[in-house]
């Protein structure tokens, strides 16, 4: 069935770019003619990795995010440097935490906000790990990385400890898969 958008582009024109993001505001008119305007940001996708041991723990990094100005534990991803995102999912994994996956599965993909944001995510499964011991220098600091339990990880929501959106939806995934393989 096929459905009408509710706003149609008049106009658009770049408000802010960097080599990161694109803000856009366009001129909208919707079905019944009223104009608007409608403001949002293209970023590059990106990717999320449920890391999974072989007893079953996963492994999230801790870190602080400048616009939240706050701490919290997250799954390791980043930015598609306009590569696939698989590809890209394997890069971020080493970079970050010096893990190589053997075994890798795409759980799913996601709009990251798409209200706001063109961003969409992937979110991939890396099994078979093994540790190089190397991390990538990077302006993202990371205070510490490990495993968890999932009864531990549940524990870090209700706590708050883990709040990204991002991470919440790549744990529902990985949940997904367990059900749908046990």
């Amino acid at each position: 069935m096929y459905e009408a958008p509710s706003k149609t582009k008049v106009s658009s024109k770049i408000v802010y770019q960097n080599p990161w993001i694109t803000i856009h505001e366009d001129q909208t008119i919707s079905q019944d003619g009223n104009t608007g305007i409608y403001g949002y940001m293209e970023s590059r996708d990106s990717c999320m990795v449920v890391v999974l041991d072989d007893q079953e723990r996963l492994y999230l990094v801790r870190g602080f995010r400048y616009p939240s100005q706050s701490f919290g534990w997250e799954l390791p991803g980043g930015g598609g440097d306009n590569e696939d995102l698989l590809k890209a999912s394997k890069r971020e994994l080493e970079e970050e935490t010096g893990i190589i996956a053997q075994s890798w599965q795409k759980l799913g993909e996601a709009y990251v906000c798409n209200g706001l944001l063109t961003e969409k995510m992937a979110v991939c499964l890396a099994r078979e790990l093994s540790f190089t011991g190397q991390r990538e220098q990077s302006d993202e600091v990371f205070s510490d990385m490990r495993f968890f339990t999932l009864n531990e990880i549940d524990d870090l929501i209700r706590s708050g400890e883990i709040n990204d959106c991002q991470t919440l939806a790549g744990l529902h995934y990985y949940q997904l898969w367990r059900k749908d393989t046990t």
